[in-house]
């Protein structure tokens, strides 16, 4: 019998596994799919239509509702406070990634088009936009967790030492995105990307005002996060809620490149010609 606890006990853990993987599996499979039923549904339409942004946008925040309530409620704070800000900081982002960015890149594409987003230079450039938009993202996520690692380190009295994973974590992310920044093209796509933000000033300002909400609840949860390890006096409780939300920017950022190519090989982005 003592040879099956090891087995019975790991069993959890390997369900668990299964589950994120299951999601996040589900996740990019809809991104594959709802752009190609979109067409499917409307073969004449020049660009995505509801059914892209709303099917991808929707599925990706239930399965997120899924993580948050029932695949990770063990290791994250169960206050309704912290929930409520953790799924509100998550929808924002989601909301930005898969709908808001996008609808930018095809009004831009309506109006003044791309040099390097466009044809085969989408390809290339959008895994270097993506890299580093997740590094940009995280950085702001990692600041905010320095903040609140500090504040728990003095309530506490006792060192906090930097979560593992999320340190590996960081630190591909890092790398990823000067891999992309350093290959021209990759470069080039961001800052195209973030000129077409400009471009559509009403979805700037939308995109701007969600991430502003974004950072507040993320402020939000954080700060829950660390009085229920001042409470409980564990600094794992703070530290997991670290790499787990970190983990899910990086995953976000994995589907929404699975999305945006999928997107322009169904419909092309407007190519700037030169003249």
């Amino acid at each position: 019998m003592a040879g099956l606890q090891p087995t019975a006990a790991a069993r959890p853990i390997a369900q668990r596994v299964y589950l994120l993987a299951g999601i996040f599996g589900l996740a990019l499979v809809a991104a594959f799919g709802f752009p190609r039923l979109d067409q499917a549904l409307n073969p004449g339409a020049t660009q995505p239509g509801l059914i892209s942004f709303l099917g991808v946008g929707l599925a990706v925040l239930a399965l997120t509702a899924v993580l948050l309530f029932v695949g990770l409620r063990g290791f994250l704070p169960k206050t309704a406070v912290f929930i409520a800000a953790a799924f509100g900081y998550n929808a924002l982002l989601i909301l930005v990634k898969f709908g808001l960015g996008p609808l930018a890149l095809y009004a831009t594409s309506r109006g003044q088009g791309f040099w390097v987003l466009s044809d085969l230079g989408g390809y290339l450039a959008f895994p270097g936009l993506a890299a580093i938009t997740a590094i940009l993202y995280g950085g702001a996520f990692f600041l905010l967790y320095l903040f609140f690692r500090s504040d728990l380190r003095r309530r506490l009295g006792v060192p906090v030492r930097f979560e593992t994973r999320f340190v590996v974590l960081l630190l591909v992310m890092f790398v990823l995105a000067v891999v992309g920044g350093v290959t021209v093209i990759g470069a080039f796509g961001f800052l195209e990307y973030a000129f077409s933000l400009l471009y559509v000033a009403t979805i700037g300002i939308l995109i701007a005002v969600a991430l502003i909400g974004a950072i507040v609840m993320c402020s939000v949860a954080f700060r829950e996060a660390t009085e229920q390890a001042v409470i409980l006096r564990n600094v794992t409780v703070l530290s997991t809620f670290a790499w787990i939300g970190l983990a899910f920017i990086a995953a976000y950022h994995i589907v929404w490149l699975v999305f945006v190519l999928t997107l322009i090989s169904l419909w092309p982005l407007k190519a700037v010609s030169a003249k």
